[in-house]
C-alpha cells in the first residue's frame, strides 16, 4: 500500500462493538475506492478509526493489517460513506 495514497471515509460493521464504526479506505488518483473482485472492499486497504485508531480489540482482523497483531474476527460489513451533496454551481 502506498503511504501517500488518498483515503476516503467508510463505515465498518464491527462485530465487537455491534455497531458501525468509522474508518478510512484507500482510493485511486480519481478518488474512487480501490475495490477487489466483484466490487468488494479489501481488508488490507481498510483502516479502522474506532477510539481514534487506538482500539484495544486485538482479536479484530484489521489489527493484523493496521497494527501487525493477531486476527481472528472480521468486520461484518464495510460500506462507503455517502458523498456530501454539492450545491449547483459549486466547484
Amino acid at each position: 500500500m502506498n503511504s501517500m495514497a488518498q483515503r476516503k471515509p467508510i463505515w465498518i460493521g464491527c462485530p465487537q462493538y455491534m455497531k458501525r464504526v468509522r474508518g478510512t479506505y484507500e482510493c485511486d488518483e480519481a478518488g474512487r475506492y480501490r475495490l477487489g473482485p466483484g466490487g468488494k472492499f479489501l481488508l488490507e486497504l481498510t483502516q479502522c478509526s474506532q477510539d481514534e485508531g487506538r482500539c484495544m480489540q486485538t482479536l479484530c482482523a484489521l489489527h493484523r493489517f493496521n497494527r501487525r497483531g493477531p486476527g481472528s474476527w472480521y468486520p461484518e460489513r464495510i460500506e462507503a460513506m455517502p458523498e456530501p451533496k454539492r450545491k449547483p454551481g459549486a466547484p
